[in-house]
């Protein structure tokens, strides 16, 4: 028997497994700085101000095709034991950016429109019952956009069958709603209490705990709406 025979892989110990996770984390988060790295710099070049909400709105658009690429990668490891992170990170980026910017683009459109409206509705007369409503229509937005991202990162559908998809699951899959709302709720607190920086470093915590929260409603994607053939 030879020593490469004998000897055990050390990746298959606890310890090889800890430091593989860590590994693909950090190396995931580095990527998802550096896709998203456009927006993140006018994020922290603006004054945190409603009137900056449009500009907000254009500086997220570089956020959501590397949030994307990030739980793709993240769910990647689940069917694969190598260290490769930066090419699947890319490879995951370019197959999804189209896709996810399909959705991801009306998202920003309609929320702009509702913080505004939130921001100075009462200064421009606008009855309270609107404000209440935008305020309603902005959480649920909210919601439905994380639906979205989720399955456009690991399913190949067209735009609106996305849409469609994250629509029926906010009632289908009552807990994976509340888990991403739970998500999303954190995010904002995160960002209140501390800084846009502070949530930059931990994207690839809250792109886990999405593809966790996710799983219910992606496994029943894959029984109901994906062909066994994989097409």
């Amino acid at each position: 028997m030879t020593n490469a025979t004998a000897a055990p892989d050390p990746r298959r110990g606890v310890l090889g497994r800890v430091t593989g996770v860590f590994y693909w984390f950090l190396l995931v988060e580095l990527c998802f700085l550096l896709a998203a790295l456009p927006g993140f710099v006018g994020i922290l070049l603006l004054d945190r101000s409603a009137s900056n909400i449009p500009l907000y709105a254009l500086c997220a658009l570089a956020v959501a095709p590397a949030f994307s690429a990030a739980m793709s990668t993240l769910a990647a490891r689940a069917r694969a034991d190598d260290l490769s992170v930066w090419p699947r990170y890319w490879r995951a980026y370019r197959q999804n950016v189209g896709d996810v910017l399909w959705v991801w683009i009306p998202t920003l459109a309609a929320a702009c429109v509702l913080g505004i409206t939130i921001a100075f509705g009462a200064a421009a007369g606008v009855d309270g019952f609107f404000v209440g409503a935008a305020v309603v229509f902005l959480v649920v937005l909210a919601v439905w956009s994380s639906h979205t991202l989720v399955i456009a990162s690991l399913f190949r559908f067209r735009a609106r069958d996305v849409a469609r998809l994250a629509l029926y699951y906010l009632a289908a899959r009552p807990l994976v709603t509340l888990g991403a709302l739970s998500n999303l709720v954190l995010a904002v607190a995160v960002v209140t209490f501390t800084t846009d920086v502070v949530l930059a470093l931990a994207a690839v915590l809250f792109a886990a705990f999405a593809l966790v929260n996710a799983m219910a409603m992606t496994a029943d994607i894959k029984t109901r709406f994906v062909a066994a053939d994989g097409g």
